[in-house]
């Protein structure tokens, strides 16, 4: 069976799943809650005890032709009596899930839950997953998420950066960290490491675990556009990656050690992100090694050009995707870097393709790889 006939094939039970479900009824109707993303002033999406979610929606009586596309897979909805359009299946795929409604060929987003950016704002469903306790919400210190600003004179505008930083950086006011640049992908923006990715949460609990030394993280906007810049939706200015460049090595950098007590030397130095994130820390990250230590790509290619990297500043090159999306490639790639001298090292996240889960387990994964020199955790 090819890999088109086999997602074909899944689709089709997916969808006759939903509708036996549906043609069943709430048999479980009284354990039926709100899912930890509906939002408040809504009672649907909701789950129940099997781990079925239940869409109900408002849209017209006399549309021919309702869905609801979750996790990429379209459930054909049906209509009540009460006039709501209702789905009910149960979740293709755990953690992080993106939904929304198609009205006669139409997307709309559905207001009944909470919104992520992701190409556009769309609803989410956060599904609980047993093999990924690290990112969730526990009874440890918790760091805190700033809204930092800065001048670009690269774009002539502000831009606004998120920046991690840990629950002891008020209380050890003489305390210096280092510091992981941390990009997101061409669907995001600046915010969806932490509000998406969970970026926040993962290195509380890894830090309270004891699993890593406290740091900061740096999560800048990957799109940097020149005054007279194209800005077409998910549009890259024609000199993306030397517009990032500019902005990111000399200014952003710069700014966020003037700004935060940082540890500024190379040595203390990570840049890292999913997808185009990755392209970033390839093209512009790797092309200034002399900058950084570390560097991970999460679903973001290989490493181009090896050979220009400098090997006695960089410790660490870690190369990650989903087992859905090109695994062999990272695995000859990792050993290609290590022949040439490179400490190199891969991840292959089980059962997940382009996809938030992935990068999730990439970032828990990477985090305790970095600034792992005994003898040079203090200046």
């Amino acid at each position: 069976m090819t890999a088109t006939s086999f997602f074909a094939m899944k689709k089709l039970l997916l969808c006759i799943s939903a509708a036996l479900l549906l043609a069943a009824g709430a048999s479980a109707q009284d354990t039926w809650v709100r899912t930890s993303t509906t939002q408040r002033q809504s009672e649907y999406p909701k789950v129940n005890q099997d781990g079925v979610y239940w869409f109900r929606f408002k849209a017209p009586s006399t549309a021919k032709d309702v869905k609801v596309n979750f996790c990429s897979v379209d459930f054909p909805a049906e209509l009540d009596e009460e006039g709501y359009w209702n789905v009910k299946t149960k979740s293709p795929k755990v953690g992080f899930n993106l939904y929304y409604l198609v009205i006669d060929g139409v997307r709309y987003t559905d207001p009944g839950a909470d919104v992520v950016y992701s190409n556009g704002w769309t609803g989410v469903i956060e599904v609980p997953s047993d093999i990924d306790p690290y990112y969730e919400m526990r009874d440890v210190p918790h760091g805190e998420v700033r809204e930092h600003w800065f001048y670009s004179n690269v774009s002539k505008e502000w831009r606004r950066v998120y920046v991690y930083t840990p629950a002891e950086y008020e209380t050890n006011h003489d305390k210096r960290y280092p510091v992981l640049y941390l990009q997101h992908g061409a669907g995001e923006m600046e915010q969806e490491w932490v509000h998406s990715g969970y970026a926040a949460r993962i290195t509380d609990n890894l830090i309270a675990d004891g699993t890593i030394e406290p740091l900061i993280i740096v999560m800048n906007n990957d799109f940097v556009y020149r005054p007279g810049d194209s800005r077409g939706r998910l549009a890259l200015a024609p000199d993306w990656s030397g517009n990032f460049a500019e902005m990111f090595i000399n200014e952003a950098i710069p700014d966020i050690d003037a700004s935060y007590r940082t540890k500024p030397e190379p040595r203390f130095r990570a840049m890292a992100g999913l997808s185009l994130g990755g392209m970033l820390t390839n093209n512009v990250g790797l092309s200034h090694s002399s900058m950084f230590a570390y560097y991970g790509i999460f679903s973001g290619g290989t490493v181009s050009n090896p050979e220009n990297i400098d090997k006695d500043v960089v410790k660490l090159i870690f190369e990650t995707c989903g087992a859905q999306e090109y695994p062999d490639r990272i695995r000859e790639d990792t050993e290609k870097l290590k022949a040439m001298g490179f400490n190199a090292s891969y991840y292959v996240s089980p059962d997940t393709a382009h996809e938030m889960q992935t990068w999730r387990r990439s970032l828990h994964e990477f985090l305790p790889m970095i600034f792992k020199d005994r003898s040079e955790k203090d200046r």
